[in-house]
């Protein structure tokens, strides 16, 4: 309850607004073709307007590409808002349920009134350091940064992990298995706990980077021959590789708290198939909107704020291929969305007794971990369920 200590004296931080003012000004003429592609969507809440995400105006300017999650309550009561702030009813008529995109539909009439205009995607690749600019309805950034991290797949069950925890303080030859998950190949193919892994498919293995690097493009239903050091014999073994549960790896409430600090991330926030990480410091509640690059092209779109250092876009090859390809009604969105959360229900119902089934009673750092590991998953199920709505 003490008083939070300023980080710059006054006259510091004046310097530094007006720096900041300025500096936003320059971005301006890069978004001032965007922000006619660029509008607000709202609904309504106990008949109060409520800010929603943004959304991208697509194909001949009637169809409006927003994040799905943010708007999924408010299906009945959706309007969008452009440059010149009329607004006008909007109507899902499509989902891409994966990607947690929505199309919306407005008039004719009301892109005309309010100056929407269908927004042109380059192609371009997205470079790491590449500086990126959001748009907002109104002509002005709503947030800038950097690439961080290359074009990748966020989505858990389209990997193929082994299911094994790399022992870190082991120092040797390979990689000590610490823990074997009971859901993955490792654990069919016999792999235990304190087993060396050598080799995978001829290819020495000396750390846990060259582990991924040797895995790297394999896909679920995928084998791997393993060369695997027990008791100190070798011995060879076949390892069917699996998806990675709807689960995936879980984050703790320590770890939620900073993903909160310097803004409120989106609920749905990973999970995406084709996607950027970068820097930008965007609200929750300003995704959907379309991203540019320093000559003013767009180059994708805004998919959610994950946490305080990260900011995923869907770059414009990756929005354009999923335009063409077939969307969920709503309905079908929202059965998708309730077999989802009875999955994520059953998983963190069936793992608890598996992992306390793994505990030796007299091992208590294993104890210690698998305690924190339920910990973890609980607390990562139930933001999940609550991030799909009411149970």
């Amino acid at each position: 309850m003490q008083e939070e200590v300023p980080l710059m004296r006054p006259d510091e931080r004046k310097v530094v607004d007006a720096q900041s003012i300025e500096f936003n000004k320059s971005l301006e003429p890069l978004v001032a073709e965007s922000a006619k592609s660029t509008v607000l969507v709202w609904g309504r809440e106990q008949g109060k307007p409520l800010r929603l995400a943004y959304g991208t105006a697509v194909q001949d300017g009637t169809s409006i590409l927003t994040k799905w999650s943010e708007i999924a309550s408010f299906t009945d009561t959706l309007y969008i808002m452009g440059r010149d702030g009329a607004g006008a009813k909007a109507v899902v008529t499509g989902v891409f349920t994966e990607e947690d995109l929505a199309l919306l539909t407005i008039p004719q009439v009301a892109v005309e009134s309010e100056n929407i205009t269908p927004v042109k995607f380059h192609i371009s690749d997205l470079s790491l350091g590449r500086f990126l600019v959001a748009t907002r309805p109104d002509g002005k950034p709503g947030a800038f940064g950097v690439v961080g991290v290359l074009e990748r797949n966020l989505r858990e069950t389209d990997k193929a992990p082994l299911g094994i925890m790399a022992d870190f303080e082991y120092r040797g030859e390979g990689i000590r298995i610490a823990n074997v998950q009971p859901e993955y190949g490792a654990a069919e193919a016999g792999l235990r706990a304190g087993d060396l892994i050598l080799s995978v498919n001829d290819r020495n293995i000396s750390g846990l980077q060259e582990l991924r690097n040797a895995l790297s493009g394999k896909n679920p239903g995928d084998k791997v021959n393993l060369r695997i050091e027990t008791a100190g014999k070798e011995r060879d073994v076949e390892v069917l590789l699996s998806n990675r549960p709807v689960l995936g790896q879980f984050a703790g409430g320590r770890l939620n708290a900073m993903e909160r600090m310097g803004g409120e991330p989106n609920r749905i926030r990973d999970g995406f198939s084709r996607v950027v990480q970068t820097d930008m410091k965007i609200k929750s509640n300003q995704i959907g909107g379309p991203v540019v690059d320093l000559q003013g092209r767009v180059v994708g779109i805004t998919m959610a704020r994950a946490d305080r250092t990260r900011t995923y876009i869907m770059g414009s090859e990756a929005v354009v291929e999923l335009l063409k390809s077939k969307a969920d009604t709503v309905a079908e969105a929202r059965t998708k969305t309730e077999l989802l959360k009875k999955e994520l229900a059953e998983q963190s119902r069936a793992m608890i007794p598996e992992m306390r089934r793994q505990v030796k009673p007299r091992d208590l750092p294993r104890m210690r971990r698998h305690l924190s590991d339920i910990e973890r998953l609980l607390g990562r199920a139930n933001r999940e369920l609550d991030a799909l709505g009411p149970r």
